[in-house]
């Protein structure tokens, strides 16, 4: 009889345990997040064809993915119920980071723009700035989880730990932006409230290559249990070299590939999306390689 690599009857089991709360998961998701809005996500899906509440459940259905596939990283516990449990419990802590990684981002960063209130009034481009932050979020936590090599619930407040550092580095980029905006005397936090779907899309791009980027910290600074002050030192000075690299590359790249245009023109006054996906995609794909090449 034909038996699958490694695929036995208790692993079968695992696995189904395992869809199970994840599935169940995502159903949660989606009642916290009409909770969390005051809205009846249905009604705004459906009903009133609210694009950008879409986008935005679909950014936390995304998030919660990519993290899980970080809970999932590594061999299964010692028994069911402990499996059910750590998968249970780093969902919902999953899900709770999401928030809080994307509550901290849109209140410190985006001071002047309520993205809740925009989204509730269908502001697509404020939907995809939420996009980036809660999928560049997600990115991180799923970074902290497979860096931390500690099986189990002993490396939660590691995993913790390196969520804070990252999201005050993601913090430093959505400055980044911001400051690049002044420069050329325009105002990011202006252009969401007036819904430049152009604007949101390269910028939300621009903040998951830096998420991808700093996934190559994990391969960058290695894990010590045993001296864990250390390793969080190091793997967040990998984590800045790797988002200035990244910062660096993107900018080199989309200047030979757009050569001769003029891209904060055609993004910002003439709300080109053609070029603002174009510059979300070269960002997508600098920290994806990054993350490919040095991540673990």
């Amino acid at each position: 009889m034909y038996e699958f690599d490694g695929l036995t009857m208790w692993t079968t089991q695992a696995l189904i345990i395992d869809f199970i709360i994840i599935i169940a998961l995502f159903v949660s998701l989606k009642m916290i997040k009409g909770w969390v809005s005051n809205l009846h996500a249905n009604d705004e899906i459906a009903k009133r064809d609210n694009f950008a509440f879409g986008i935005s459940f679909a950014a936390g259905l995304a998030g919660l993915a990519i993290v899980l596939t970080g809970v999932t990283s590594g061999d299964f516990a010692d028994s069911l119920f402990e499996e059910a449990t750590q998968m249970a419990g780093y969902g919902l802590l999953a899900i709770a980071l999401i928030k809080a990684g994307h509550f901290f981002q849109d209140k410190v960063a985006l001071q002047k723009v309520s993205l809740h209130d925009e989204i509730v009034k269908g502001n697509v481009t404020a939907a995809f700035v939420e996009f980036g932050h809660i999928v560049t979020v997600a990115i991180v936590v799923r970074s902290a989880l497979i860096w931390v090599l500690t099986e189990g619930w002993h490396g939660l407040p590691v995993v913790i730990a390196a969520f804070v550092v990252a999201n005050i580095i993601m913090l430093l980029v959505s400055k980044y932006r911001v400051h690049l905006f002044k420069r050329t005397g325009d105002c990011l936090q202006q252009l969401i409230l007036d819904d430049n779907l152009a604007v949101g899309i390269r910028y939300a791009g621009f903040l998951i290559g830096s998420g991808l980027a700093i996934t190559a910290a994990t391969g960058l600074a290695p894990y010590a249990a045993d001296n864990i002050t250390q390793s969080l030192t190091y793997w967040a000075f990998s984590a800045i070299i790797s988002v200035a690299i990244f910062a660096v590359l993107q900018l080199i790249t989309i200047k030979v590939i757009l050569s001769g245009v003029d891209i904060a023109d055609e993004v910002i006054r003439q709300k080109n999306i053609g070029v603002a996906v174009i510059s979300a995609a070269v960002s997508f794909s600098i920290g994806l390689t990054m993350a490919t090449l040095l991540g673990s």
